[in-house]
């Protein structure tokens, strides 16, 4: 293209930030992308996905089409996502064919050939809501007050699987948000009111019950962010994290020594320490790059702390402020409850050590063998074992399944949730006036109490359904 065709800037689409960092490597130019090349210089632009809608740059006059694309899927079964390379939908190939010549003719490049596009591609992509944790939607549907509404039946536009619903009423129930008969608590309907999702705002709610709503605030700021802040030389490839052994696990690669560690408790910790430091810095945009962490992500963090903080204030028991200079010289005991929010909010997400070396089995509906993220910064004791318990925020598979960013909880605090586990009916949970499980009625209407139906009226209920869709776009707008 470059030799042959005329001018106009080239758009290749790969799968990820590995591919993309490799290819420009090989291009061996700076790429500057929202600026004009210099005369008789041409651009190469190397994205993922993100060109196809979201993403614009003038002056694209050829497109290259790998045809696939990185697409994060959640597996209800095993409560783990999944980072997996599939092909395009022939909606994606047509909508990256239109990135080609917007301001000219222009010319599409596709590595694949026609009967691929025409014998093995989906037509549309797969909607979100069937590769996705449901809890979110499941609470805003819960909120909206409708007791006929039966969870495993209600009529998606899109359809989730039966099991992904079941999934999200179980992760609901252990975190407070639905009692045992599937109604929504009080705790579950302040969560919905908060643009995070269910764990997050269970663990800010816990937090503000004990006394560190702050640090709680930094913590959920920093893992709302879309992007990887930390330094990438911080992660280690997965696979060689299979070939290590036990005398190697000691050795596990932290962050620059000019991070904190985490004071050994974990990754939450950590993101912690690092924001109070930057605090400390006085927000300085130069410690960030002099850090190695991802600037914009780090400026959009303290957006998010700044609102959340504005949402948490009227119910707010302390100070929301970052107040690092004072936190510095803190036991250990501001970190110990942070970490018991953080087990209360996560208690759909917990893992057990094994006795012999450091794998986990998760605790909940189906037990999985996982792994500490090879990036973590969760220590070691002096015999090189991993705390007991742990909490996670999501499980991962790559070369095996991984848990990503990992604190250390007690095994007090994890005593509650197992009892809570030990009796639970998902049939129940659904909601839509469920007495049994053999109960096939579509509907129990009159079954309310005569005083609750007289006392709602047309007008109430549409206000209900309004004030939760507002919940609900917001809380997805600052996803």
């Amino acid at each position: 293209i470059h030799t042959q065709e005329p001018e106009g800037d080239v758009l290749i689409f790969m799968t990820g930030q590995d591919d993309i960092e490799k290819l420009v490597a090989k291009l061996e130019e700076k790429v500057r992308v929202f600026t004009p090349p210099p005369p008789n210089c041409r651009r190469f632009i190397v994205s993922t996905n993100i060109a196809e809608t979201s993403l614009t740059v003038d002056g694209v006059v050829y497109v290259i089409d790998c045809g696939y694309v990185k697409q994060r899927q959640y597996n209800p079964s095993t409560g783990m996502y999944s980072l997996d390379v599939v092909q395009i939908s022939k909606v994606q190939a047509n909508q990256r064919a239109g990135r080609a010549g917007r301001t000219r003719p222009g010319k599409c490049y596709r590595l694949y050939p026609s009967v691929v596009y025409q014998d093995e591609f989906l037509d549309v992509t797969v909607p979100e809501i069937q590769r996705s944790s449901l809890d979110g939607s499941v609470l805003y549907l819960k909120s909206l007050d409708l007791p006929d509404i039966d969870i495993l039946k209600f009529d998606f536009l899109d359809p989730p699987s039966y099991e992904s619903l079941q999934d999200a009423l179980k992760q609901l129930y252990i975190i407070d948000a639905i009692d045992d008969n599937g109604s929504i608590t009080s705790i579950g309907r302040t969560m919905a009111e908060l643009p995070l999702e269910p764990s997050l705002s269970r663990t800010l709610m816990e937090a503000n019950e004990i006394g560190c709503l702050s640090q709680a605030l930094t913590v959920a700021s920093m893992l709302s962010a879309e992007t990887t802040l930390l330094p990438s030389g911080r992660v280690i490839d997965s696979s060689l994290c299979a070939n290590r052994n036990k005398g190697s696990e000691k050795k596990r690669k932290h962050a620059p020594l000019d991070l904190p560690d985490g004071s050994g408790w974990g990754d939450h910790i950590q993101l912690l320490q690092i924001y109070e430091q930057w605090d400390h810095n006085d927000y300085d945009i130069e410690w960030c790059k002099d850090s190695g962490l991802q600037v914009r992500g780090m400026m959009f963090v303290k957006d998010v702390r700044r609102q959340l903080s504005q949402i948490m204030e009227k119910m707010s028991k302390g100070s929301l402020d970052v107040r690092a200079k004072e936190r510095y010289k803190e036991s250990q005991q501001g970190c110990r409850k942070l970490r018991k929010a953080l087990c209360v909010g996560y208690a759909d997400k917990l893992a057990e050590r094994m006795v012999q070396h450091n794998g986990y089995r998760t605790i909940g509906f189906k037990p999985q063998l996982v792994q500490v993220h090879p990036s973590s910064v969760l220590q070691a004791d002096e015999d090189g074992m991993f705390p007991n318990y742990v909490v996670y925020h999501e499980l991962i598979v790559t070369s095996r399944p991984f848990m990503r960013n990992v604190c250390a909880v007690e095994m007090a605090w994890v005593v509650p949730i197992l009892k809570k586990l030990e009796n639970l009916d998902v049939n129940k949970l659904s909601g839509g006036f469920h007495r049994s499980s053999n109960d096939t009625s579509d509907s129990k209407i009159s079954e309310l109490p005569k005083k609750e139906v007289a006392s709602e009226t047309p007008a109430d209920r549409e206000n209900k359904i309004q004030a939760a869709r507002e919940r609900f776009l917001a809380r997805k707008g600052k996803k």
